[in-house]
C-alpha cells in the first residue's frame, strides 16, 4: 500500500494496512536540537537546514526510516532569514519578526508591528503578496518532484497561520481581544481585509501546485489549556463567518483542511464541524476535556483526528518502554474504523531523547518490540 493510499483511507474514515504517521507539518515538526540528537544517535553527520523558525527541514534517510507517510510542500525565501547582533531573526510574509536570542532554542514573537496603528489606519493597509511568482516556482518543482519521486501524500502549510493566529500577531494578543469587545465593526474589516489576503495566498497556491497536493493545514489557535480563549458566542459573531468563507474557498478547490487548535476546543467542536471542518489537529489530550477516545466516541463518523499521539512532554521524559506502551494504548483507542492519523501533540521538543523519537516510530510500523528491545528493528533498515 502506498502512502498515499494510506491517508486517503484514513480521510475516507475507513482501516488501512497500519495507522498512517504524519511529522512534517509546520505543528508536527522536529525542532533542530532533537532532530540533531537524533541524527547524532544514528551516526549522521550532516548539516541541519531549518525551513521555518527552529523546525528541522527532515533529510530523506529519516524521514524514510521513521515511516512518514506525509510531505509537506513549502518554499520559505532566504531573504525571510536576518541577524540583529547576536541574535537571529526570522521576518515572516506578513513582515512580523521573530527572535531567536543567543542562547535560546526557540524563535519568539518579537513585535507585533500594528500594535500602536488605529484600526481605521490598518483597515487601508496594503499587505505583501503571500506568494509571487518566484514563490510559486519553487513550490511547484518542489511538489512535482515529490508526487513523482515518492509515494508521499502531499500537503502544504504554506499560508500557515488562519485568520485569528495572524490578527493577534499583527495587533497583538490583547489588544486584539480589546479590539474584538470595544471596536467590533473595525475588527470586522479588519478581519474581511485578512481574509482576502489569505484568500488570494491559497489561490496562488492551488494555482502552482494544486494538482499535486491533497489539501492544506491552518493554525489557528482558540484555546488554552483549560479553556477557550474567546467565548462560543463571541467565536459565533467574530471568527466563525470568516472560518466559514475561508474553508468554503478552500474547499472549493477540492482540497482538504487540517484545522489545528491546541488545547480545549472541545466546546467549538460543533461550530468548527458547522464551518467545515472536517480533520481536527491535534487533539492535544493533556487539556481539559480532551479525551481522544472520547472524541472518537462522539464525533469520529465526521471528524478525522489528525494527532492525538504521544504528548510531548511525556515524550521528553519518558523511556522507549513507556512510549511503545504509549503509542500501542493510542492505536487501541483510536485506530479502529480509521479516520486517524497518528502525530504527537505539537512539534518534538528539545530535551526529546533520539529513542523515544524511534521507539515511537518502530510502534507505529508495527515492529515487534519487547521491553529492552524496542530499537532492536533499526538494524534491519539501512539507512541510505
Amino acid at each position: 500500500m502506498t502512502k498515499r493510499e494510506r491517508i486517503a483511507l484514513a480521510l475516507a474514515h475507513k482501516e488501512s494496512d497500519r495507522v498512517p504517521y504524519d511529522q512534517s507539518s509546520r505543528s508536527s515538526a522536529i525542532e533542530k536540537e532533537p532532530y540533531d540528537a537524533l541524527k547524532k544517535f544514528l551516526n549522521i553527520d550532516t548539516p541541519t537546514r531549518c525551513y521555518l523558525r527552529s523546525h528541522a527541514e527532515i533529510e530523506e534517510p529519516i524521514h524514510r526510516l521513521l515511516g512518514i507517510d506525509t510531505r509537506f510542500i513549502r518554499h520559505i525565501p532566504d531573504a525571510y532569514w536576518h541577524t540583529d547582533g547576536e541574535d537571529d531573526l526570522f521576518v515572516d510574509a506578513w513582515n512580523v519578526p521573530w527572535r531567536k536570542r543567543k542562547g535560546s532554542y526557540y524563535y519568539e514573537l518579537d513585535r507585533n508591528v500594528l500594535v500602536d496603528m488605529d484600526l481605521s489606519d490598518i483597515v487601508k493597509l496594503h499587505f505583501p503578496a503571500l506568494i509571487d511568482n518566484g514563490m510559486a516556482n519553487e513550490l511547484k518543482k518542489k511538489a512535482s518532484w515529490a508526487y513523482h519521486a515518492t509515494d508521499d501524500a502531499l500537503f502544504s502549510d504554506q499560508i500557515g497561520a488562519g485568520l485569528f493566529e495572524r490578527a493577534w500577531y499583527l495587533r497583538g494578543f490583547e489588544q486584539l481581544l480589546m479590539d474584538m469587545m470595544l471596536e467590533k465593526p473595525l475588527v470586522h474589516t479588519f478581519f474581511e481585509h485578512i481574509l482576502e489576503h489569505q484568500m488570494q495566498g491559497y489561490a496562488m497556491l492551488f494555482d502552482a501546485i494544486g494538482p499535486f497536493i491533497e489539501g492544506v493545514i491552518i493554525t489557528d489557535d482558540l484555546a488554552t489549556q483549560d479553556s477557550l480563549i474567546i467565548s462560543r458566542q463571541l467565536y459565533r459573531e467574530m471568527i466563525f463567518p470568516y472560518h466559514k468563507r475561508l474553508f468554503d474557498f478552500i474547499s472549493g478547490y477540492g482540497k482538504h483542511i487540517i484545522y489545528h487548535s491546541c488545547g480545549a476546543v472541545y466546546p467549538l467542536l460543533d461550530d468548527l464541524l458547522d464551518a467545515g471542518v472536517r480533520i481536527l489537529h491535534p487533539v492535544q489530550r493533556s487539556a481539559a476535556n480532551m479525551n481522544p477516545r472520547k472524541i472518537k466516541q462522539e464525533y469520529g463518523k465526521d471528524l478525522v483526528i489528525w494527532g492525538a499521539g504521544c504528548d510531548t512532554a511525556f515524550l521528553q521524559t519518558a523511556n522507549p518502554t513507556q512510549v511503545v506502551r504509549d503509542v500501542r494504548h493510542t492505536l487501541d483507542a483510536l485506530a479502529s474504523g480509521g479516520g486517524f492519523v497518528f502525530t504527537p501533540t505539537h512539534c518534538i521538543q528539545p530535551g526529546t531523547p533520539a529513542q523515544n523519537i524511534l521507539a515511537m516510530a518502530g510502534a507505529l510500523q508495527g515492529f515487534d518490540q519487547s521491553e529492552g528491545h524496542e530499537l532492536d528493528w533499526i538494524d534491519a533498515n539501512h539507512i541510505r
